[in-house]
């Protein structure tokens, strides 16, 4: 039986990583990104200097762990010019060949689509700057594929929905924002074979009217009531599902499929204060209403891509990075991407926690993606 590659090694042997000119080439571009992935999970994110002094002080051990010549590290002025001169498409296709989410026709899996701003990317004077956009797993919190945009010139709708038919979703089961509630996205799902439950707000007005009158009209065909507590305040959820197939529909809307239409009523209550509030909500979908409690779960669930941009801004400390240099921006994101499903493959009970264990024991570190393949 074969030996598995190991990512480190298929990094190496990547062609087309590298974009740098022959001539002069001092440093090993795939030593680097390895040691800047061991930087953020060692809990050293959020700043290009942290994650140099990281790469610096553990330079030798990793050299020695590989069993490769130690030529030097490079230094923190260069670092950003060096990232800048990674193939990110060819980095991606790497990444997701060794973390990517297997998809199947037979047993669709459900989705969630969404946008995060890098908020260490916005240059003064501006309001947005570059933005990552993903799709992630409701079962596990995978990420299935990966996208960028920059907020100050593009938008996010056309980039997920390039993303969606690029990483063959649109044949799975999608949850997403009102956002991206038109009909390009809702028929390219709906062509495929997939199921769509998208957010309808006033951003589609006159749809939203129309629904909210079937609602005012006609019973659900299925409800259900769920209570959550914790961090100090209570939330009913009370789940309508509503069937739509003979409603009329604008021509635009034609081939999107529309069957049912979900209601969601959250109640909050502040137990310290007892203070409450309540917001309605609505969803569309080509889905049948027999399988009614199966999106009153999916609508609950697309909170799992707010648990992943949590991962990332708190425990690796994305937000706080930053750098203008947009391809420096881009690398390091998909790093991060990686990093994450590392840890969820370790499923560690705390994830800062063993973050900690790696700052302390650089030789722990290294037997974990030993185990793994990752060296």
């Amino acid at each position: 039986m074969a030996q598995e590659t190991t990512f480190y090694e298929n990094l190496c042997n990547k062609e087309g990583l590298d974009l740098r000119d022959n001539r002069g080439k001092r440093h090993n571009l795939p030593l680097v990104l390895l040691a800047i992935m061991m930087a953020m999970m060692r809990h050293r994110d959020g700043s290009l200097s942290s994650l140099h002094r990281s790469l610096k002080n553990n330079h030798d051990k990793l050299c020695e762990a590989l069993s490769i010549d130690n030529d030097g590290f490079v230094s923190r002025s260069h670092l950003p010019r060096l990232l800048a001169k990674v193939n990110r498409k060819v980095f991606e296709d790497l990444l997701f060949e060794y973390c990517g989410v297997e998809l199947s026709a037979d047993e669709k899996k459900w989705f969630a689509g969404d946008g995060k701003e890098l908020r260490g990317s916005i240059k003064k004077g501006d309001k947005r700057g570059e933005v990552s956009v993903q799709i992630v797993s409701h079962e596990d919190g995978a990420i299935a594929g990966q996208a960028f945009y920059n907020g100050t010139k593009e938008s996010e709708k056309p980039c997920l929905q390039q993303l969606v038919e690029q990483t063959g979703i649109r044949t799975q089961k999608l949850t997403a924002d009102a956002l991206h509630l038109h009909p390009a996205m809702t028929e390219t799902i709906h062509s495929t074979g997939g199921i769509f439950l998208i957010g309808l707000k006033e951003n589609q007005q006159e749809l939203l009217e129309d629904m909210i009158d079937h609602t005012n009209a006609f019973r659900p065909v299925a409800e259900a009531i769920t209570l959550d507590k914790g961090h100090g305040r209570s939330e009913i959820r009370k789940y309508s599902c509503f069937d739509v197939s003979g409603e009329y529909f604008d021509v635009r809307w034609r081939r999107s499929g529309f069957l049912t239409l979900f209601r969601v009523i959250r109640t909050r209550n502040i137990l310290k204060t007892n203070a409450s509030s309540e917001e309605t909500s609505f969803y569309i979908s080509n889905g049948s209403a027999e399988n009614a409690p199966e999106f009153f779960t999916a609508i609950r669930n697309h909170w799992s891509i707010e648990v992943n941009n949590h991962y990332r801004d708190v425990s690796l400390k994305e937000d706080q990075l930053r750098t203008t240099i947009k391809s420096v921006n881009r690398v390091l994101a998909n790093m991060r991407t990686l990093v994450l499903k590392l840890f969820q493959r370790w499923k560690p009970e705390n994830m800062v926690a063993q973050m900690h264990l790696f700052q302390d024991d650089f030789d722990c570190l290294i037997r974990k993606l030993r185990e793994i393949s990752f060296l």
